[in-house]
């Protein structure tokens, strides 16, 4: 069977958030990584407001309009990018790979401010943002759990926005790519391991990085969403952290800094191993 690069598009990125969920379930279910986590099972229960199950019927509805959504668009923007290449040059992988590049900036940028407004606006922040934080403990499959409405401004909007500019609306598989490393991201910043090697944590965004976001303590700071924790420091909104050994065992905990000593200090984070 024969697929179309549009459908491509549309499913792909799905299946790969499933299945990369999936596998950090199946890693959840064991105890290998438990040196490595940040938060127990019980604080997923016991800390987060809002239940597995409505979490898990919110991100299927959301896929749902994430496929109709990439399904009608990319069709429409196929060709309208700016400076976009004939179909023909857009097959070179190194185009490929420029393009996936150019749009994981201008997408991230755009996710950090439309992230850092929906705190800043008591409106926003109250009817759209506030979902999201109804999970305190963040975990796998939550990633994408929020308003719809906000997904369409965050995720539909934003992507598509960050498509057209960097030229990649021709090309529907790197779009798949594209949308699917996002997936890979979110889920990677909400999986609740810290895995990040510390040379790396001072421009890559991660669980322990983005946990601080989802505490009391660190809502109003450390708005970087997926990729790059770069906007963070640029624009004065960096809350340095230490990762510590839990008490008694058993995992990770995170402390973020008072915004006082923060101020006069980096992100230090403790070795892993």
């Amino acid at each position: 069977m024969v697929f179309s690069d549009d459908y491509v598009a549309a499913v792909v990125p799905i299946l790969v958030y499933w299945g990369y969920s999936g596998v950090h379930a199946a890693l959840g279910h064991g105890h290998v990584m438990d040196k490595y986590r940040l938060n127990t099972k019980a604080e997923e229960d016991s800390r987060n407001t809002v239940s597995k199950r409505a979490v898990l019927v919110n991100v299927l509805m959301q896929h749902l309009m994430q496929l109709v959504a990439v399904t009608v668009l990319t069709p429409v923007i196929a060709g309208k990018g700016v400076g976009a290449a004939p179909a023909s040059a857009t097959s070179s992988y190194l185009t490929a790979a420029r393009q996936i590049a150019v749009t994981i900036v201008l997408y991230d940028v755009y996710r950090y401010t439309w992230h850092r407004l929906a705190h800043r606006s008591r409106f926003l922040y109250r009817h759209l943002h506030s979902w999201h934080h109804r999970l305190v403990v963040p975990y796998a499959f939550g990633a994408k759990y929020g308003h719809p409405v906000e997904a369409l401004i965050a995720d539909t909007a934003g992507a598509s926005l960050a498509i057209l500019l960097s030229g990649m609306s021709s090309s529907p598989r790197a779009t798949a790519v594209f949308l699917s490393l996002c997936n890979v991201k979110g889920i990677d910043n909400h999986c609740g391991l810290c895995l990040l090697p510390r040379r790396m944590q001072s421009l890559w965004n991660g669980a322990a990085y983005h946990g601080v976001h989802h505490l009391p303590r660190g809502v109003r700071y450390n708005f970087s969403d997926l990729f790059f924790v770069t906007w963070d420091r640029a624009f004065g909104t960096h809350l340095p952290y230490t990762v510590e050994e839990r008490p008694g065992g058993g995992g990770l905990v995170i402390q973020p800094m008072r915004p006082k000593v923060a101020a006069k200090a980096s992100a230090v984070v403790t070795p892993l191993n």
